[in-house]
């Protein structure tokens, strides 16, 4: 029997810094990801998802200060930059966000697939193979894709090849950082369908990072929400049950729940806040709150930073 790999997270934390200090804007994450679940992390601007991406991919400027621990089975992904370098690609695939820049606009798309597939030394680069994947990903015109440059095509189409060319690597982990942002409504829906059509025939996991909640209620098997650069709430059962303060508020202030707005503001990256960082604003909020930073408690199998659950 293969070993399931886990990608962990183990008090994570990323600054940024800046004159008089330092901008914490991943703060002591603890977290697991099943290499077989899709799991989305979701959160306000600015909360930290996408720095906590580009964490784990080994992305970040030099400057920036990393600590902590982030592993792939075995692979510590912060230390072993040779096995990192090898990792990408056949055992861990990335869709990036911005697709415009992740696409060369001097290569056509046919053979910058070629490229993906050379790297992790897949022999199989045959037009039949790398149609197949643009179909699943709603491409009819699968020839004319192939011999397109990417600026002959519109976003949405490249964001979708830039799907299928990370999953005709066939990896067993994929990291995609907004793949539906800035799709209209009818093609956000045809990625979350391609998405469930892999995840229902490939032996995959992902952790999608997303503004997009119908995508992660859609798709993903369990949600992780992130506040002020830590992860407050992590469960199955998020968008029906949600435990956290800040998960209800968050819910709440959506329009097709009322648009009711919390009250106050997200503190700024620099503050050093003693308690809890959604104390402030938190209509549930107890004196220890304010001193006291809570640890994360497991309440029927979702996992809740919070002391009304101590």
């Amino acid at each position: 029997m293969v070993e399931e790999k886990i990608l962990r997270l183990e008090k994570l934390c990323v600054s940024f810094p800046v004159r008089g200090g330092a901008v914490r804007a991943v703060d002591n994450v603890n977290i697991s990801f099943s290499a077989r679940r899709f799991t989305a992390i979701i959160g306000e601007s600015g909360c930290g998802k996408s720095v906590l991406g580009q964490a784990i991919l080994g992305i970040l400027p030099g400057y920036v200060e990393i600590s902590g621990k982030a592993s792939y089975g075995k692979i510590d992904l912060l230390g072993d930059k040779e096995a990192v370098q090898k990792l990408y690609g056949r055992s861990f695939g990335i869709v990036p966000q911005n697709p415009g820049e992740a696409l060369s606009p001097v290569r056509k798309i046919g053979r910058q697939m070629d490229d993906a597939l050379e790297a992790v030394n897949i022999k199989d680069r045959s037009s039949q193979r790398k149609e197949s994947f643009l179909r699943l990903f709603g491409l009819q015109d699968t020839k004319r894709v192939l011999s397109s440059y990417p600026w002959e095509l519109s976003g949405g189409m490249q964001q979708r090849v830039l799907c299928a060319i990370s999953m005709s690597t066939e990896p067993e982990f994929i990291l995609a950082d907004e793949p539906t942002k800035g799709l209209d409504a009818q093609v956000s829906q045809i990625v979350y369908d391609n998405l469930l059509i892999i995840k229902k025939q490939k032996s995959v996991g992902m952790l999608i990072i997303t503004h997009d909640l119908n995508l992660a209620r859609q798709v993903c098997d369990e949600v992780a929400v992130m506040y002020a650069g830590q992860v407050v709430e992590m469960g199955k059962s998020i968008f029906a049950k949600p435990l956290h303060p800040y998960t209800k508020g968050f819910f709440a202030s959506l329009p097709e729940n009322g648009f009711q707005p919390m009250a106050g503001t997200a503190p700024a990256p620099t503050e050093k806040i003693p308690g809890c960082r959604f104390a402030s604003r938190c209509p549930k909020a107890m004196e220890r709150c304010l001193k006291e930073c809570p640890q994360i408690y497991d309440v029927e199998g979702t996992k809740v930073r919070c002391f009304l659950y101590a």
